[in-house]
């Protein structure tokens, strides 16, 4: 795990879309989080101690070569189950995002971990015309090396400024908030990101609804090309085979 001290950061993008507005100073008390996400076989531990269910498909899971690579094909109980197992538990969206992409040195917010600048050759991105007709833009085809997902840690260059791996692509990563989509053109629905604590913020009240927050990008999608503020969500039972997690934990005093 990287360790990330207490303080304020800004939260959200100016630029982005609704849901990532407004930009907002969040105070968050200190904590650990994962140096990568947790792989196949670090979830198969969890397996064996019956904890944990196996991934909803095991192509992967079973295949000894992605043994090293993020567990997918688990849903964010999956992720919860696997967390708490460890005594840990997942990351709120703040965690993740100031993790991610706050650079403590400059105070300033960074676009993507590594900088401000895309990169395809910094993290694992849509960059394969083989399974599907998308592809970054920038992006030269097979250019991060991997058609895939890559073994957790493939792209040290692209460390986040606390020393977090693969916070930009490879796969999404699911965190702890729950989520309502914003409607851009207007609803009754009112946007989190104007409400929210300004200390330690939790995400929507989970029970009125069954949608939760995936950060960080992915091998086999172009949503939010890979910024760091970028807002996804999934129903909190769905499966994919480029969502997986990392675990958080409080700083003990």
């Amino acid at each position: 795990m990287v360790y990330v001290p207490e303080g304020r950061f800004i939260m959200g993008s100016e630029f982005g879309l609704t849901d990532e507005q407004p930009q907002h100073e969040v105070f968050l008390d200190a904590y650990w989080i994962d140096l990568t996400e947790a792989s196949n076989g670090m979830y198969r531990q969890c397996v064996a101690d019956k904890k944990c269910d196996n991934p909803e498909s095991t192509i992967f899971f079973d295949d000894t070569d992605y043994r090293d690579h993020p567990a997918v094909f688990v849903s964010w109980e999956d992720a919860q189950n696997y967390c708490a197992w460890a005594g840990r538990r997942l990351p709120t969206e703040a965690e993740w995002e100031k993790a991610a992409i706050w650079d403590p040195n400059t105070n300033e917010q960074r676009t993507y971990p590594w900088g401000g600048k895309y990169d395809c050759r910094m993290g694992n991105f849509d960059d394969e015309l083989s399974l599907d007709a998308s592809i970054m833009p920038d992006t030269n085809e097979g250019c991060d090396g991997f058609v895939g997902s890559a073994p957790a840690g493939s792209f040290p260059e692209s460390t986040s400024p606390y020393g977090a791996l693969d916070m930009g692509g490879n796969v999404w990563e699911w965190v702890h908030d729950a989520f309502i989509e914003v409607d851009p053109l207007g609803s009754s629905v009112q946007n989190y990101y104007a409400i929210s604590p300004d200390s330690n913020p939790q995400g929507v009240d989970p029970e009125i609804t069954v949608y939760r927050v995936v950060r960080g990008g992915s091998w086999s999608t172009m949503f939010g090309f890979g910024r760091g503020a970028y807002r996804l969500w999934y129903g909190l039972d769905e499966i994919h085979d480029d969502v997986g997690f990392r675990c958080a934990l409080p700083a003990v005093p």
